[in-house]
């Protein structure tokens, strides 16, 4: 368990995340021209293959803090839930190509795969394609694969962003509750100030307003900011017993700023780990298991 943080995130960081805050431009400025793009087939789409300065030795020991880990861990590491530092960038470029509204874009979860740790003093090899797309009832569904390595390990980390987006035929149906039969174990809890939206946003450059922009999130579905998914999942990851080799999340609700004792619990079932983020009003925000 760890306490509310009352770090200052400095506004420098900006210049780290350039490459997102342009992408965010480009989706800004796409949604203000209303133009119609063509549909594209996105197995044509060729991957992105890069090398990058790796994130800042300053912004790395930030965002640890800022994530609940212990300072010890990440000594010569950076984090694999940092990958939306870098990763939502490509994210970004490769689904400029389609002709989804990336300005409505719904964050749906992650999945980690960990083979070895991501070090702080080389450049980055990022291998990014989209992996698969499922359009059904008015929904498509896009996973988006980000491997991150060195030069010489280049698969050190394989991440892949669930995403969707509602296409103009959409109808909501009624989502089916599921009877959860699992014991669950309370690991700890963290909570979240009401600027936590724009510290995670100087950390990561994922500057949505609906995280740090009061009137805007007001207008928006949740009725006020709430914590990016990303955040709720380096949060809660630091909260498990480690090494992880592998985890696969969702995220179903959003943890609203500020919030107070968001409890992480496990369950194990058939030597099945599974994991949940409960919120303050007994909501399920995250689910998900491990290995």
């Amino acid at each position: 368990m760890f306490a509310i943080h009352y770090q200052q995130i400095p506004l420098q960081f900006l210049f780290e995340h350039q490459a997102t805050l342009a992408g965010l431009g480009k989706i800004g400025l796409r949604s203000l021209k209303k133009s119609k793009v063509a549909p594209v087939d996105w197995q044509t789409l060729a991957p992105i293959n890069e090398v990058i300065d790796g994130p800042s030795q300053d912004l790395i020991e930030h965002y640890i803090q800022w994530s609940g880990a212990e300072p010890s861990k990440y000594q010569d590491s950076i984090p694999t839930h940092m990958v939306s530092q870098w990763g939502l960038s490509f994210a970004t470029r490769l689904l400029l190509q389609t002709h989804y509204p990336l300005s409505q874009v719904i964050n749906q979860g992650v999945s980690l795969k960990i083979h070895g740790k991501l070090p702080r003093d080389q450049k980055l090899l990022i291998q990014a394609k989209i992996a698969n797309v499922d359009e059904r009832n008015g929904l498509a569904r896009v996973s988006v694969q980000i491997t991150t390595g060195t030069i010489t390990q280049p698969e050190l980390v394989e991440t892949v962003l669930h995403m969707a987006f509602i296409l103009p035929h959409f109808e909501k149906t009624k989502r089916v509750e599921t009877v959860d039969h699992k014991t669950w174990q309370r690991l700890g809890e963290w909570s979240a100030t009401a600027d936590d939206g724009l510290k995670f946003a100087l950390l990561t450059g994922d500057f949505n307003p609906i995280h740090w922009i009061t009137p805007l999130a007001k207008l928006s579905n949740f009725g006020q900011k709430v914590l990016h998914g990303f955040g709720v999942f380096a949060r809660s990851f630091e909260l498990l017993p480690q090494p992880i080799q592998q985890i696969d999340v969702r995220f179903l609700k959003p943890v609203k700023l500020p919030s107070e004792h968001n409890q992480v619990e496990t369950s194990t079932e058939q030597e099945q780990k599974y994991l949940r983020v409960v919120g303050s009003a007994g909501q399920i925000c995250l689910m998900g298991q491990y290995s």
